[in-house]
């Protein structure tokens, strides 16, 4: 301890002298910096007092039971009985628990008859039955210890821990339900439940139990020493108990922040406290342990308190984060386009239950960690220091700047998330257009409010932003002179955009790569060829785009007949084909035009080449094309027509004999010593 008190203001001193130097730039000289080195150097001072005062309990820890046996020796010596006191508890404990159990019979057959009923009819019978526990069993004992102040104490101080502990236990069952499936909150099974449940009794009870007990040992006159001592190895008890009561839950703890009751799947960051949640646990729970013990060495017994309160504080916490959650996930699945979109598979759009969730939960941090601050601030005396005082109004104004920009941050990602579903694939082109410029203006709205943010929590701590802006202006400067094909990029993407030139998911020819848009950033565009590979073109390397999903696209098909086709009656059955095509109520709606027969276009050597071509929505060409050959074919087939076969004419000198031309297929008919021209 002695050496992490010197080694620390060793590190301090250099901090120090700065903050109080009149040259520090941009930095209060009696602001913020001031304020956090008087409150580290408090804490360093009390860690070397709680060190020398643990050293001393160490030399004294084996005089500890001759110290405890000797204390309740002068208790005897007062009169004070603790084993008749405790059997006088005991007993009308029992006579109350007698009671309880003969209601809860009685409530049970009238649920029985009535029907089982909601969480608020059983959270309503259970307080009945505390109430009847207390009117039976506590009321007497209470009354039975009147003339005697020690056991009066005694008994008001355990009677008070049983209550907290069995509104505990209420509370817990109210999520758990351990033998109630029906009403359980959480995504736990049977066995689960109840071995959870019964661990968070059994050390709420244990941690309640030495609370008082340290209290009333200290009331009746045990020594500082001793009344340390046992505090410290009562704290250590339960510290080591919750962390193995951690590790020990630690998978199905993890399926309640990741998951719901119906198992539905929450979002990415309770994926990811689901998957540290006992590391940060251990990590609380162990400082949690080392502050509390540090300021009990100290003489300070609310520390036990305080411990307890803080976990309260951050489990409630919790819990009320997942219910926020809960409660979107339950006003989404009654919102009727989450469900058809759920139905058709698509991305539900986020909706403000889930943005007036998420705000519930950051004020619910904010106020839990300012609580805790003012719950651990108070026993250090921090705020007394005059240097410190700076810091409470720059915290508050730092932790406000965070609420604010974290509230700014999620109404831009939920709005431009809602717009960008309704800009989904079929949508209007103006909606199209909207998905390609907003994810642009959404990663610039992100940036600034990041910016701003940044700029007014500095300023709050103390920091003169106006250099750092100058800097920054500056900074702008040079990277502007020396990044001008970044600027390139960025100004002929801006134009590019404003000129409307291409969309999210339309296919487009760039010179430079081919496919369909899928990205359009800040100074890029990322572009999806057919066969897979996503090219990355800048904005500035693009002279000239050809788009293929604009309005409608053409496409041609030549054939290859013979000399004595019937031309008039080809024409003739191109047109029927043409009809038949658009009457088609699936194909019809896909063109734009008719199939138009072109007629002859070309004449070889062996067979003229006929053509015709079609116009049709933007990506259904090759679909068409497939459909407009199978039907071609099947109409020359029902009508006689044969398709010309490329052929290749030899001629040798043996013409005259074998004839005067030789088919391809007729090549190996021709003697070897021939010549082939």
């Amino acid at each position: 301890m002695r050496w992490a008190y010197l080694w620390g203001l060793a590190g301090l001193l250099p901090l120090r002298a700065f903050a109080e130097s009149p040259e520090a730039p941009g930095i209060a000289a009696k602001g913020f910096v001031q304020g956090a080195l008087a409150v580290v150097e408090v804490l360093a001072q009390s860690s070397s007092r709680a060190a020398l005062q643990l050293a001393a309990l160490g030399a004294d820890l084996p005089d500890f039971p001759a110290t405890l046996v000797a204390f309740f020796a002068r208790l005897g010596e007062t009169g004070f009985s603790l084993g008749a006191l405790v059997a006088r508890v005991v007993l009308w404990l029992a006579v109350g628990a007698l009671a309880e159990l003969g209601f809860r019979a009685m409530l049970a057959k009238f649920r029985k008859a009535a029907g089982e009923g909601g969480r608020g009819l059983w959270l309503l019978g259970n307080l009945a039955a505390m109430a009847v526990f207390a009117v039976v069993g506590g009321w007497p004992l209470l009354m039975s210890v009147q003339a005697n102040s020690g056991a009066q104490s005694f008994v008001v101080s355990y009677m008070l821990a049983l209550v907290m502990v069995r509104v505990f236990a209420l509370l817990a069952r109210l999520v758990l339900a351990p033998w109630r499936p029906a009403l359980r909150l959480a995504a736990l099974s049977d066995p689960e439940a109840r071995r959870l449940y019964r661990h968070l009794v059994t050390i709420a009870g244990a941690a309640v139990f030495f609370l008082v007990t340290t209290k009333l040992l200290r009331a009746g006159g045990l020594s500082l020493s001793a009344t340390l001592t046992f505090a410290l190895i009562t704290r250590t008890l339960v510290a080591v108990a919750v962390i193995a009561a951690i590790f020990a839950h630690r998978a199905p703890i993890a399926r309640i922040l990741s998951r719901d009751r119906k198992g539905r799947r929450r979002a990415a960051g309770w994926q990811g406290l689901a998957g540290i949640w006992h590391l940060l646990a251990t990590s609380y729970v162990a400082l949690s342990w080392g502050m509390s013990s540090m300021l009990l060495l100290l003489g300070r017994f609310e520390a036990n308190t305080l411990a307890v309160a803080s976990l309260i504080l951050i489990v409630a916490l919790v819990t009320l984060c997942l219910m926020l959650d809960d409660w979107a996930a339950r006003a989404d699945a009654a919102t009727p386009a989450t469900t058809l979109a759920a139905v058709a598979g698509q991305r539900s759009p986020p909706s403000f239950a889930q943005f007036f969730s998420r705000l519930g939960r950051a004020l619910a941090t904010v106020g839990t960690l300012t609580l805790l601050v003012r719950l651990w601030s108070g026993p250090w005396d921090i705020w007394r220091n005059p240097l410190a005082e700076a810091l409470g109004p720059a915290l508050t104004q730092l932790m406000l700047t965070l609420l604010i920009a974290y509230v700014l941050w999620q109404v831009v990602a939920i709005g431009s998330e809602r717009m960008l579903c309704a800009a989904a694939p079929g949508a209007s082109a103006r909606q199209t257009r909207v998905a390609t410029f907003l994810p642009l203006i959404r990663n610039t709205t992100f940036v600034a409010i990041a910016l701003t943010a940044t700029m007014i929590g500095l300023s709050a701590i103390g920091v003169d932003v106006l250099p750092l802006l100058a800097g920054a202006g500056v900074v702008g400067i040079a990277l502007g002179m020396g990044g001008q094909a970044l600027v390139k990029d960025i100004v002929s993407g801006i134009f590019f955009l404003l000129d409307d030139a291409f969309r999210v998911g339309e296919y487009v020819d760039t010179g430079l790569a081919e496919g369909t848009i899928e990205r359009a950033g800040i100074r890029s565009l990322a572009i999806r060829h057919p066969l897979g590979a996503l090219h990355t073109v800048p904005f500035g390397e693009i002279r000239t785009i050809a788009n293929h999903s604009r309005d409608w696209i053409s496409l041609r098909l030549d054939f290859r007949l013979p000399f004595d086709t019937d031309l008039a009656l080809l024409q003739a059955e191109f047109e029927q084909l043409a009809e038949v095509l658009a009457a088609d109520p699936q194909l019809g709606p896909l063109f734009v035009g008719r199939l138009d027969f072109g007629g002859v276009v070309m004449i070889d050597e062996g067979a003229m080449i006929v053509r015709t071509s079609y116009k049709c929505l933007p990506g259904e060409q090759y679909r068409l094309r497939r459909i407009v050959y199978d039907a071609v074919q099947k109409m020359f087939q029902d009508k006689g027509i044969s398709v010309a076969v490329r052929e290749v004419r030899v001629r040798g000198e043996g013409a005259a004999e074998h004839g005067p031309a030789t088919s391809a297929g007729s090549v190996a008919a021709l003697g070897s010593g021939q010549e082939m021209r």
